[in-house]
């Protein structure tokens, strides 16, 4: 297999993210592929730049990209994914909510010809498993209706952060991204729609984390104020094929 490009977004991760690192250096190093993982500390004010390298220290697969100035998940993102070596780009999260081991679930969709690969917590399936808080899960299927009844029909769970790309695909796509809050997904799905890359949901295990940065109510309105913004940008053809370069088939 191809080297592997892990990008962990982190705001004030201190005491999450090392767990997480632990868990993704392991689960790679026992299947012994070429890996490394990028962590973009978006503004963090607490020690996480330190833990960060702390780890490194032990797993020189761990490089670091840190700011002062926090800009948003969608930022940090874009910018650990357009600075990735990898032949394969899976971004995760930092409380790990997602199990590394789902990773052979998306890596799976790639080797059967998906182009990119979106791990999905509302996509029907009897083998998973999703612990996830009632009233989040009313809130994410709320706006997962307006996603899908504005720009991508279809699609269960855009907002889930575990996602694999080949290397030319999440560069073409992060490239042309410009949101930089939390509705980031909806926007390079899009992208992908538009430049019809080849797309699977998958559905994964997932386990809710406490400790969450997101603010239910605060950002989820503002999620929803970039998911206007975005459908609006696609209705003034900004998104358009003819608007946008395909990197490959």
């Amino acid at each position: 297999m191809s080297k592997v490009s892990i990008v962990i977004p982190a705001y004030n991760e201190q005491n999450r993210l090392p767990v997480t690192l632990r868990s993704v250096c392991n689960f790679f190093t026992t299947k012994g592929l070429d890996f490394e993982i990028v962590v973009v500390s978006d503004g963090s004010k607490d020690h996480t730049i330190d833990v960060v390298n702390e780890c490194a220290n032990k797993h020189p697969q761990i490089r670091l990209i840190a700011y002062p100035v926090n800009r948003g998940k969608g930022f940090a993102i874009k910018t650990g994914v357009l600075s990735s070596v990898g032949q394969l780009i899976l971004i995760d999260d930092a409380d790990g909510s997602s199990p590394i081991e789902e990773f052979d679930r998306l890596n799976n969709a790639i080797n059967n010809g998906a182009q990119l690969a979106i791990g999905s917590r509302a996509k029907p399936d009897p083998t998973c498993k999703v612990q996830a808080l009632p009233y989040r899960t009313y809130i994410g299927n709320t706006f997962n209706h307006i996603v899908q009844s504005l720009l991508l029909p279809g699609i269960y769970d855009t907002q889930c952060g575990f996602k694999l790309f080949t290397k030319d695909v999440a560069q073409d796509i992060f490239s042309s991204c410009t949101i930089d809050g939390y509705a980031f997904d909806v926007e390079i799905l899009y992208l992908a729609t538009q430049k019809k890359y080849r797309l699977q949901e998958v559905s994964i295990n997932w386990n809710n984390c406490a400790g969450s940065k997101v603010n239910i109510w605060v950002d989820s309105l503002k999620m929803l104020v970039e998911v206007l913004k975005i459908s609006w940008r696609a209705k003034q053809g900004k998104y358009s094929s003819s608007n946008l370069k395909q990197v490959n088939e």
